[in-house]
């Protein structure tokens, strides 16, 4: 019997993937709590790595869970009525106008398919989250992008006269991950006043619950072109683990091309419950929000007496300069118990996530060893 060359073999047939999907990173994720247990060597850890809420969500959630996980043999509601109900109610929205998704990253998805030819234009700025990227080349867009400026705020006249060319796609991510910094109105109307009416704009406002300085809609909807805002409730409502995020978007009849491409049962019926349960407590998300925006403060003052470069974060992280190689503080911040993610933003950055109190105090008393050169 003849020998078999696996390796010939298998340069031999075609792959039936796409060609364009051999240059897409997959995303890889935050470390898992089990992975870094084993890294560590310990169980006791403060997972400060993927911006999770880990105050937790109302304590109304679990009631809502266990109600709902009585009948999981019955499809969930396709269309998501109850909570797209409540959401308009609450935003002065028109419940049509909005897209319920498994994560906002699930809406990024969508939208990209439903829009992008392939050499479409996105126009971006990097540093940013990198699903836009992932998807786009997915869909085998073009980007353009205009990299930010030494402090990661957005370079507005730069992104404006991009805009002015009329991209088939423009994304602006308010406060920016991983970075944290947030835009202006005043910033988002020079951007939005040179754009055509013929691009469509996204905007992803993830972490919109711990900076509301201007109502974006508002201004979309002056401007007059399409656009879709994209929220979420794994970060400030506690969701992370239920996957749940949604979709604002200019009109009815732009959810009606995302809900062709979106699968029909794609939110679980515990995680519609969930949502709902969440969005109905306001007071939790309050004083959630108040304590973290008071921790991520009391974090920032640590940093700026040990004299570390950071950036002036909205968000519910903090990013931070780690001039000993952010690989490096990242493993030995795991040797403390503390999971932190490092990036590949040029200068080496690190993107540590506001925790509870006793996560934040564990940190600061562990940050001056683990940045040492």
């Amino acid at each position: 019997m003849l020998a078999v060359d696996q390796k010939s073999l298998s340069r031999s047939v075609a792959s039936p993937v796409r060609p364009a999907l051999e240059g897409v990173q997959a995303y890889k994720a935050g470390m898992t709590l089990a992975e870094a247990a084993r890294l560590a060597g310990r169980q006791d850890l403060s997972k400060l790595a993927s911006n999770e809420n880990l105050l937790g969500p109302s304590p109304r959630v679990a009631a809502a869970v266990t109600a709902a996980a009585l009948n999981p043999e019955i499809y969930p509601d396709p269309y998501c009525e109850t909570l797209r109900a409540a959401i308009g109610g609450r935003l002065g929205v028109d419940a049509g106008r909005i897209v319920v998704t498994p994560g906002s990253e699930a809406l990024i998805d969508y939208l990209f398919r439903a829009v992008l030819h392939p050499s479409d234009s996105v126009l971006l700025s990097s540093p940013t989250f990198p699903a836009y990227q992932i998807f786009g080349r997915c869909a085998e867009a073009a980007f353009i992008d205009v990299p930010r400026l030494a402090n990661f705020d957005l370079d507005v006249p730069a992104f404006a006269a991009e805009a002015a060319k009329g991209p088939k796609l423009l994304v602006l991510c308010t406060p920016n991950n991983p970075t944290g910094n947030a835009m202006t109105a005043a910033e988002v109307e020079a951007i939005l006043a040179a754009t055509p009416t013929t691009t469509l704009v996204f905007v992803d406002e993830a972490y919109r619950e711990y900076h509301q300085a201007f109502d974006a809609f508002a201004l979309l909807d002056a401007w007059g072109g399409p656009w879709v805002s994209a929220r979420t409730f794994s970060k400030a409502y506690g969701l992370a683990g239920l996957r749940v995020g949604y979709g604002v978007c200019s009109s009815v009849e732009l959810v009606g091309y995302l809900d062709r491409i979106r699968p029909p049962f794609n939110v679980t019926a515990v995680s519609q419950a969930a949502a709902l349960a969440a969005w109905d407590d306001v007071e939790h998300l309050e004083r959630t929000v108040a304590l973290t925006i008071a921790e991520r403060g009391r974090v920032e003052a640590a940093l700026d007496a040990m004299g570390v470069e950071r950036v002036a974060s909205q968000a519910n992280f903090v990013f931070l300069r780690a001039a000993a190689g952010p690989d490096v503080v990242a493993t030995r911040l795991l040797h403390e118990g503390i999971i932190v993610r490092p990036t590949p933003v040029p200068g080496g950055w690190v993107r540590i996530t506001i925790g509870r109190p006793a996560d934040n105090d564990r940190l600061i008393a562990a940050l001056p060893a683990a940045l040492a050169l």
